[in-house]
């Protein structure tokens, strides 16, 4: 008895190690990559209209080869216990991780618009039918979760099973899980903020005074953004 809790034991800590080392090779593919920027004198306008002193481009990660292979490993690595018969990719920036992921475990994919189109078929889903496959969502990263809740009920509407949803980096808001949860979705993914910025302060890409400023931001966004805004 004592050998099979052995045993249990050493897989699990196996792959807690494992998802710790795929969590610091895809914080340092991002930060490789010029992907991480923080720019505390000259913040970000984000999409939400606030001032932020970092910004993650996922998007640029495609244009370094050794940087896009480590991430498309990784997410590989999740999605192939999954027993998914398709992958899927949001529209854009999930579309060429999904396609690489595809790739690698030789699984059928589509893709997925947000809205449909206004010309020919006017299709959401591109590349061939859903109805009974279950399929994993890939996208490049999580916030406010709107993106991912949005493909997963347009596919769910077309008859695709989606129980999992898998991202190369989450920097979730409070209730983002929590709604993709609620769904019957479990989120995975490789790399989130805490790791990035360890792994950026290790590195010497960002100094304590920059990390400073980040978490200033993430306890208040508004405030923040506010007391910037000059």
């Amino acid at each position: 008895m004592k050998s099979k809790n052995f045993n249990n034991d050493s897989k699990r800590i196996s792959a807690e190690l494992s998802s710790y080392y795929i969590a610091e090779a895809t914080a340092r593919a991002i930060l490789d990559s010029k992907s991480f920027l923080i720019h505390t004198e000259k913040p970000f306008r984000l999409t939400s209209g606030l001032l932020a002193p970092f910004y993650i481009n996922c998007r640029q990660i495609l244009s370094h080869p050794q940087a896009r292979g480590i991430i498309a490993n990784g997410l590989a690595n999740i999605i192939k216990p999954l027993n998914a018969n398709m992958v899927a990719g949001g529209v854009t920036a999930g579309v060429p991780y999904a396609t690489m992921v595809a790739d690698r475990l030789d699984l059928p994919l589509v893709y997925v618009r947000g809205e449909p189109k206004e010309h020919g078929t006017g299709a959401q889903i591109e590349g061939g039918r859903v109805v009974g496959q279950q399929i994993v969502l890939v996208e490049d990263l999580v916030t406010t979760g709107k993106s991912v809740i949005n493909f997963s009920k347009i596919l769910r509407d077309e008859g695709a099973i989606i129980d999992n949803v898998v991202v190369m980096f989450t920097r979730p808001t409070d209730d983002a899980v929590s709604k993709i949860e609620n769904l019957g979705i479990r989120l995975s993914s490789l790399c989130d903020l805490k790791v990035l910025l360890r792994i950026a302060l290790e590195d010497g890409v960002a100094n304590k005074n920059q990390l400073k400023e980040v978490y200033s931001f993430l306890e208040d966004p508004r405030g923040w953004s506010l007391a910037n805004d000059k």
